[in-house]
């Protein structure tokens, strides 16, 4: 039976570390939306264009993951689901494919995170994040609710 890992954390709270190590212990397939960007668009799109490139990328990679979900392939997807909206829609995807759906959440702690992006800037190839856009983005990440619990299996990190 196939079964759906999402990560739920924001930027720099170690989801891709994670999302590589449940990739090799389960033997999935990870979906990275960094990764995708950084081969498709470069590590620093243009910020006028990258939430475009975002939502294409993410078409692209709905269709694939739905695929292997349905193959019995088991998915991890390394998205950080920063808003209930996005966890909800997550979770009715996951129905309506009827496969298990496990929500790791990463703790955040934003000096660490901000050490993490600057480290990562550093690496030849790696997808790009401004000081800056941490900061705007910020305010945009929802943590998990308690009512959002019993939702699906909930693993902290």
């Amino acid at each position: 039976m196939s079964e759906l890992h999402a990560l739920h954390g924001f930027i720099g709270s170690g989801k891709t570390t994670l999302a590589r190590t449940l990739e090799r212990d389960l033997g999935a397939l990870r979906f990275t939306p960094d990764e995708w960007m950084t081969a498709l668009h470069g590590a620093d799109p243009p910020a006028d264009e990258y939430p475009a490139l975002l939502a294409r990328v993410r078409t692209l990679m709905l269709a694939q993951w739905t695929r292997a979900v349905m193959l019995g392939v088991p998915v991890i997807l390394d998205e950080g689901l920063w808003t209930r909206a996005s966890r909800d829609e997550l979770r009715a995807q996951a129905a309506a494919l009827s496969v298990p759906l496990t929500l790791h959440v990463l703790p955040f702690d934003p000096p660490t995170a901000r050490e993490r992006i600057a480290a990562r800037n550093e690496e030849a190839g790696a997808h790009f994040v401004a000081p800056a856009t941490f900061e705007l983005f910020l305010p945009r990440f929802e943590p998990l609710t308690p009512d959002e619990e019993p939702l699906q299996h909930v693993i902290r990190s």
